[in-house]
């Protein structure tokens, strides 16, 4: 592959980067993407990807300028380098905007770094695939204020929702949160969202179709669900963004009402799906990514429970 203007690489590396990332199923879906890819396009036979464990801000402010220079030509970022990942861009997509971080980086011909964020896609993307159930009219919460939340939220909003509760510890912080995500809004997808804290959730848990946790709670073996799981039934779908730490007690407690549980895993595959496609395009390759190939190599690698 030679870009114009770009002298002809030996490979195209592209990373994640974050805290914790050694649980992290990216690099095995993303190179199982890149060798299936290859079969129609040789091209992709020199896209390599690995996770890079950066201990703190300044680690990560560094691989995150590898981008400019062009040592990575893609990257994606987690946990907790998001908001860092939008400061470092030049350039930012709605999402990222009103989301407040990024998960996904690029490097475009010009040296400038391009930030998007594709959580609330993914988690769309993903309720949609997977249930069927349409987020246009659906009564959603989202839990948390953090990027992750706040681009769930939006996208909920893009998509039609005709409420979206963010729900935080202080409600000050979730009007903030909304604030900025109106901002990138039309008015009408603004005006669904709603601050909540978690002190007065539990009101409209029973009449919610689609829950999400996107906050950090289930990454430990003892954290309990961010909410009252007896509240739950028959019906709802219930969303814990967190993967790969076994079943959490959302998920737990949500089978046991009886609702549609899933893990962070297929929005992990969207979310994956729709990274590589960013990158392909900024490299002039219009290419779709078929995500059963991510989602196969992703849940060949968990380990057996």
């Amino acid at each position: 592959m030679t870009l114009p203007g770009v002298t002809p690489y030996t490979s195209f590396d592209f990373v994640l980067v974050g805290n914790p990332v050694a649980h992290s199923l990216s690099p095995v879906m993303h190179n199982a993407c890149y060798r299936e890819l290859a079969k129609e396009n040789p091209a992709f036979s020199r896209w390599n990807y690995y996770a890079v464990h950066c201990e703190g801000k300044d680690s990560a402010s560094f691989e995150m300028s590898l981008v400019r220079t062009g040592k990575y030509w893609g990257m994606n970022v987690t946990m907790p380098y998001k908001r860092l990942a939008l400061a470092q861009a030049d350039f930012a997509d709605a999402q990222a905007d009103a989301a407040g971080g990024a998960n996904v980086l690029v490097r475009h011909n010009d040296f400038k770094i391009y930030a998007y964020n594709t959580d609330g896609a993914g988690a769309a993307g993903a309720i949609e695939r997977v249930t069927g159930k349409s987020i246009a009219g659906a009564q959603t919460i989202v839990c948390g204020t953090g990027p992750t939340a706040a681009a769930i939220a939006v996208a909920f909003a893009q998509a039609g929702a005709e409420q979206v509760a963010l729900v935080s510890r202080e409600k000050a912080r979730s009007r903030s949160c909304i604030t900025r995500a109106q901002t990138s809004l039309d008015e009408d997808e603004g005006n669904c969202l709603r601050a909540m804290d978690y002190a007065n959730v539990d009101s409209i848990i029973p009449s919610a179709d689609i829950l999400v946790d996107a906050t950090p709670r289930g990454m430990q073996p003892d954290d309990e669900a961010i909410i009252d799981t007896g509240l739950l039934h028959q019906g709802q779908v219930v969303l814990d963004t967190v993967y790969g730490h076994g079943v959490t007690a959302l998920i737990a407690g949500a089978q046991e009402r009886g609702a549609f549980a899933m893990d962070g895993l297929e929005m992990l595959v969207e979310q994956a799906a729709l990274s590589v496609e960013i990158w392909a395009a900024a490299m002039m390759i219009d290419v779709h990514v078929d995500r059963s190939v991510m989602r196969s190599a992703a849940k060949g690698a968990q380990p057996r429970t």
